[in-house]
Order: C-alpha cells, then structure tokens, then sequence
C-alpha cells in the first residue's frame, strides 16, 4: 500500500500531500503524519483517500478524547492540539482569501471558544436501525453510534438527555433535534412517544428569542455574546438605517437596533419572521420590521440604506442579491460567513466594486471541526 507524508491542513479538515504529481487530500491526519492510504476518488486533478494507518506519527498529534473520533464524521480536529486547529482555521481564512478574493490581509482579532467541548446548544443526530443513536459517518450514510460518553461537543446536560432516552421513543430510521434553552431544560423533536414545544426561549447579548424548532439560532453558546460584541464594534460611526439580510430571529437585527434609527430585517423562513416578531414585543424594540421572502425577491425593493449585514448560509451571497446590495451603496456592509471559500468570492465581487475589507475577525464558534465564522468589515472606498 502507498504512504504519503502529510506537509499541512487545509480547509474541510484535510492532510494536504502529493500523489503521482497530484494534490492528495486525506482526513483525520496531522501536519508531518507519514499515512498509508487507500484512494476513494479523483476529482479535477485532486485525489481524495482515507487513511489506512498512520506509519509514521507526527509530534504534533494527539490522542483524541472520543473513541469514535476518525468513523463518526462530526469531528475533524480533535487529533490535534486546540492551539493547532486555531492556527489551521487562521491559515485556511487567509489562504481562501488570497486565492479566491485575491485579498492579501491579516486577522485583526481571533477569538478561541473559551471550551473546547460541551459548547453546542442544538444537534440533530441519526437513528440507526437497532435504535442506537449517533452521526453519520464521514461522507457516507451509515450512523456510528454515540459513545457511552456522549458526543463531547454537547454540554453534559444533552448528553445525559439524551442518554436516558427510552429505546422505545428513539425513532429507527429516523432522526431526532435536541435543544438546549435558556434555561438550560433539554428539548427534544422527533421523538416518537413525545411532541416537542412548538418553540422554546434562547437568550443572547441581552436580547430573548423565541425560536421555532427548525429555525437558525448560532449554536455556540459560549460564544454568541462575544460574536455580537465583535459585529456591534465594527461600523466606524452610529448609522441611520440597517438591511439585515438573512436575518433568521434577528440574532443580529436586535443587538444592531441600539446603534441605528431604523433597521429592516429579511428572512424567507416564515417561523423565523414569527419568532423574530415576537422577539421585538418581548425586547420592547420598537425601530425595527422584518420582511418575509427570500432576499432575491425582497432586496431590489429597499431602498436608502447606509449599513447593510449580512449572515448569509454556507453557500454564500447570491450574485442577484450582492448586485443589489451594490446598487444601495451602503457606506458599510458587515458579512459573518462560516464558509471561506464562498465568503472570499463575495468579498472580491465587494472589492471589484469599490469596497475595501477593512476589518477581518475569526471567532471560533465550532472547535474541533474544520467550520470558522469570520466577521468582516467591508467600507466604501
């Protein structure tokens, strides 16, 4: 079998070698690991293996804490010191900038998760056929079962929740969302002897959420209040008027009011525009609306806007939206991505149409994976 030596990390957690004058990329290895590997498949020049068997350990790598950690596909870094992954996420952000944005920068602020485990206040998680919970493992559909000590990147409360399921209420087969509220009581949906609540109440930087079962609320926990903290310090004077673009139960929508005279939020997920509705009776905010649609349909209908914020999904801005966002010639525009490689490509549209990237911070909202949220500052220029 071939072995290969692993020179780096790159982003989606992967070793970075060489094969036959190809890019190779294998998961769950380490910076100087020596791997036997076995190729999986081969896809525009990059061949892509699992590892067989680690020949040649790096000095760098660690036992990980999990017994299912390299089969269960929810961990990607956990072989590897915390100080190792922030530097990987740092260098992944930069090298994604330079390539795709064509934007050579520093990061101004980094900010560690303040735990590396229990940190995640909602999972969904796989049944498989004999009733045993778990993930799925890395690139297939096969579940791996939890651990008997539960998933570490859930707080010891969902573990123990979970754990004491009846086997009688996990559905097989099927798939099951728990909860974490803000007062630490576990929710689960999915179960088949128990209905979830139809919402329950989430709490960050001062603001209260109410927040449908299927609706986005950012899972760190440990580190919403300080993202918020990060994003409110980022427009260089007060603005008049806010557009937050995919703006789910105003998570940032809220905390941004306090700074603008007037704010707009648009969201196409209708359970989201309820919760974020009754979220302004419960705050008592009054200089803020929200318009349900999808942000293509709903943004070419705005107009007068100074600061625009944007936490669009992993695919990123949609061209059709970020030419609107354009057009508004907003004197600032905040972008919180967890997704490099898609945040780069709209920050060099950004770029080409007159806008600098004037503040870049990583905070890490997802430790041990391979997933960085990036806040930025684009002003015009």
């Amino acid at each position: 079998m071939e072995t290969a030596r692993i020179k780096k990390i790159v982003y989606g957690g992967l070793g970075l070698s060489h094969h036959e004058g190809r890019t190779l990329f294998i998961p769950y290895t380490a910076p100087g690991d020596l791997v036997e590997f076995r190729i999986d498949k081969e896809k525009k020049g990059c061949v892509f293996a699992s590892p067989v068997k680690i020949v040649e350990p790096s000095p760098r790598r660690i036992e990980p804490e999990c017994p299912a950690f390299g089969e269960c596909g929810g961990c990607h870094l956990l072989h590897l010191p915390y100080e190792d992954e922030i530097e990987i996420k740092k260098q992944s952000l930069l090298e994604s900038l330079e390539r795709i944005g064509n934007v050579k920068t520093a990061i101004e602020h980094s900010v560690p998760s303040p735990e590396r485990f229990g940190y995640r206040n909602h999972t969904q998680f796989k049944v498989d056929a004999e009733g045993h919970p778990g993930f799925a493992m890395r690139e297939s559909d096969r579940i791996v079962p939890f651990p008997p000590q539960g998933c570490l990147l859930l707080p010891p409360a969902m573990r123990e929740a979970i754990a004491g399921l009846p086997p009688e209420s996990l559905p097989r087969g099927g798939e099951v969302r728990a909860r974490e509220d803000a007062f630490g009581k576990i929710h689960f949906w999915g179960l088949a002897d128990k209905p979830g609540p139809p919402d329950l109440l989430m709490r960050a930087g001062g603001f209260s959420y109410p927040v449908a079962p299927n609706s986005f609320f950012q899972v760190n926990g440990l580190q919403n209040d300080r993202l918020l903290e990060i994003v409110l310090s980022m427009p260089l004077r007060t603005r008049r008027k806010l557009l937050d673009l995919y703006c789910g139960v105003g998570f940032f929508t809220l905390p941004l009011s306090r700074i603008v005279a007037k704010a707009i939020g648009v969201e196409k997920d209708p359970a989201a525009v309820r919760g974020a509705n009754a979220a302004l009776r419960l705050n008592k905010v009054i200089n803020v609306s929200y318009r349900k649609g999808p942000a293509e349909q709903v943004v070419g209908r705005i107009r007068d806007i100074d600061l625009v914020m944007a936490d669009p999904p992993r695919s990123g801005i949609p061209e059709r939206v970020l030419r609107h966002i354009i057009k508004l010639r907003p004197a600032e525009i905040i972008i919180v991505s967890c997704e490099p490689p898609t945040f780069s490509r709209d920050a060099r549209k950004l770029i080409e149409a007159g806008y600098m990237l004037t503040r870049l911070d990583l905070v890490d909202l997802f430790p041990c994976t391979y997933h960085v949220e990036t806040a930025a500052l684009f002003r015009r220029s």
